[in-house]
């Protein structure tokens, strides 16, 4: 092989890896609701930064493997035709280890001597990652600037068996093993400046699909039918764009939540001069008339957002956002978007409990969860609640001081919670995060590389359910599974007891509408935020405890214990008999002393009310420079 190959010589293969485990079936048209499959802006931005540094199309080709879903052989007939020097897999989340770990397999078999290398959320496990998998290097952090100086690497340096540890430990953000087989790591990658934040270019993500070029609409949703935008009479007119498209306004956030994992350091807003030019293409060429805004932060630079607000108003694209904090936003911020073509906010609420707020670090108080939501509802927003329970320190009275908030809130609009609408997810601990820091130093979570396999392997298929739930909280089971139910139970209970104070009579209206309609369709629509459904046992509480009127004036210290072990029974029906446990992460349940009250008073950190601090007070001493690397991973961004 030549010591050095010429750009155009190169042949670079950049794929998306699925985030589901192996061997899930999938309609990918699908998989990921309503709203469309999120565009791959990961790889739009690599093949971005390799045009700047002079790597022309015939260098690179893309492979969608996540939208295309194929088989093993599928894939081996691709790079056995290819031939790759180098494959980069954009592994967005670490829910995706399996599929890593079966493509990079594949890729070997047909082209062994392809460096690959992995970008993404799933960094955080690096170490596993390298040990375990072919990857050859992984990416921690942003990977627009490392991705170049690592093809600069690779033209310089083209055999993976003889690495030039020196030369690849200058680069940012590149992890590696040495000849000892201790990984390496210098930082994190460096950000790209906001000018090279390009917007989804569809026709690079329709080369991904190959003989599937229909492929292309996953991307876009009915906007009508996403049910985002039921409550806004602009949604339908007659002129508009069906469909609707995800656009990412900025990068990374401003927060620290310590449940949440994330590859991208900082924030930085995108330029606006082509975003216009951006929503005429997607109307013209899809249909587009719906956008939904995909940041983390949207709100957080407010002269960013009106200016985004005004120019999806001037293309005439009625829009919701995902990513608020009730803090950013004030009743002036979203009468101004409302005006602007704005239906929807979606804010990352969590909890209605202010000590599992602190435990998370949300730094936001509940009346100002209160604030937004009452600001959204007197001006017709559809603002959905997500909340989490099991977060360490969750005890039935916090996770009751969630289901009230609900119950207040919905007393505002004057429905029933279950109508209104919210989402109750179980905190999963993530890599690179405090959650997962501390579910080591529990006990819960094994430190040996091992140990992150099989628990990645695991929650593959786990999702934020409860069934999966890995028990960092110390809680008996019993408790565990009834967090969901007193949830909505005293949302419903609270509701009754409140005088309807209804701020938005048109809205009122509108939810019930929209209540009606799913549940003609469905009439099992009540009935989604359960998700463990073993026996019939579930179904009975469901359809006659949850919302029941006799049952939300009864004491709770008679009808909660009723329901909770009601529950218990199930569990115990279901482990016994052995159904759908084989991901189950209660199997490997390790008892954990619960957290005090007071737990916070024994931390010397000065964020004395967060798990961060917990963590940080509880950290063992780094004794050398891979010990040090291994710390890197796990405080993550």
């Amino acid at each position: 092989m030549s010591n050095t190959l010429k750009k155009d010589n190169m042949k670079i293969s950049l794929c998306s890896v699925p985030v589901e485990g192996v061997g899930v079936k999938l309609d990918r048209g699908r998989s990921e609701g309503s709203l469309g499959i999120v565009p791959k802006v990961a790889i739009v931005s690599l093949v971005d930064s390799m045009k700047r540094a002079g790597y022309s199309k015939l260098s690179y080709d893309y492979y969608d493997i996540d939208m295309l879903y194929p088989n093993d052989d599928e894939i081996g007939i691709y790079f056995s035709r290819y031939k790759p020097n180098v494959v980069g897999l954009s592994a967005v989340v670490s829910t995706s280890y399996s599929q890593v770990a079966r493509i990079a397999s594949i890729i070997r078999q047909k082209v062994p001597d392809a460096w690959i290398v992995m970008g993404g959320n799933l960094a955080a496990c690096s170490e596993a990652i390298l040990v375990h998998t072919e990857v050859d290097l992984t990416v921690v952090g942003d990977g627009e600037v490392a991705w170049v100086e690592i093809l600069e690497y690779i033209r310089g340096n083209p055999d993976r068996k003889n690495k030039k540890l020196k030369k690849l430990n200058k680069i940012n953000g590149v992890a590696f093993l040495n000849n000892n087989n201790e990984i390496n790591l210098n930082g994190f990658g460096l950000s790209a400046p906001k000018e090279q934040m390009p917007y989804p270019d569809y026709k690079l993500l329709g080369s991904g699909l190959k003989d599937k070029p229909n492929a292309l609409n996953n991307y876009f949703r009915s906007g009508i039918e996403s049910g985002w935008f039921d409550f806004d009479d602009r949604a339908k007119d007659k002129n508009r764009g069906k469909n609707i498209a995800g656009i990412f306004a900025s990068k990374g956030c401003v927060a620290k939540c310590t449940f949440c994992q994330r590859s991208t350091k900082g924030y930085r807003t995108q330029p606006l001069e082509q975003l216009e030019d951006h929503l005429i293409y997607i109307r013209d060429h899809f249909d587009v008339g719906f956008i939904q805004i995909l940041d983390e932060n949207f709100g957080s630079d407010k002269k960013h957002s009106y200016q985004i607000a005004k120019i999806l108003n001037k293309a005439g694209m009625l829009w919701m956002a995902t990513g608020v904090r009730c803090k950013s936003t004030t009743e002036d911020d979203i009468k101004y978007y409302q005006d602007h073509g704005c239906s929807a906010l979606k804010y990352g609420v969590e909890s209605g409990s202010q000590k599992i707020l602190d435990v998370m670090e949300k730094v936001f108080k509940v009346s100002d969860v209160y604030d937004a939501l009452d600001s959204c509802i007197r001006h017709g927003i559809y603002s959905p609640a997500a909340v989490m329970v099991g977060m360490p320190g969750e005890t039935e009275l916090t996770a009751r001081e969630t289901g009230e908030l609900i119950g207040n809130i919905a007393s505002k609009l004057g429905v029933h919670p279950e109508i209104m609408g919210f989402d109750i997810f179980y905190a999963l601990p993530l890599p690179g995060t405090p959650l997962w820091e501390y579910g080591e130093q529990v006990g819960v979570i094994g430190k040996e590389t091992e140990d992150v396999i099989d628990y990645l392997t695991r929650v593959a298929d786990a999702g934020t359910y409860k069934r999966y739930y890995i028990n960092l909280n110390g809680a008996p089971i019993s408790e565990v599974l009834f967090w969901e139910y007193v949830v909505r139970l005293e949302a419903s209970r609270v509701y009754r007891k409140n005088n309807t104070q209804v701020l938005n009579g048109n809205l009122k209206e509108r939810y019930i509408k929209k209540w009606d309609k799913m549940t003609a369709s469905n009439p099992r629509f009540s009935l989604k935020y359960t998700a463990l459904k073993f026996t019939f046992i579930t179904y009975f509480v469901d359809k006659y405890f949850v919302g029941n009127r006799v049952v939300d004036s009864m004491p709770r210290v008679v009808i909660y214990p009723i329901i909770k072990y009601l529950l218990f029974f199930e569990y115990l029906v279901q482990k016994m008999y052995g159904h759908n446990m084989e991901n189950n992460l209660y199997i490997k349940r390790i008892k954990v002393k619960r957290l005090a009250r007071d737990f916070v008073k024994n931390t010397k950190s000065k964020k004395k009310n967060s798990l961060r601090g917990i963590v940080l007070e509880n950290r063992e001493e780094v004794a050398n420079a891979i010990d040090s690397v291994r710390q890197d991973l796990k405080s993550g961004l």
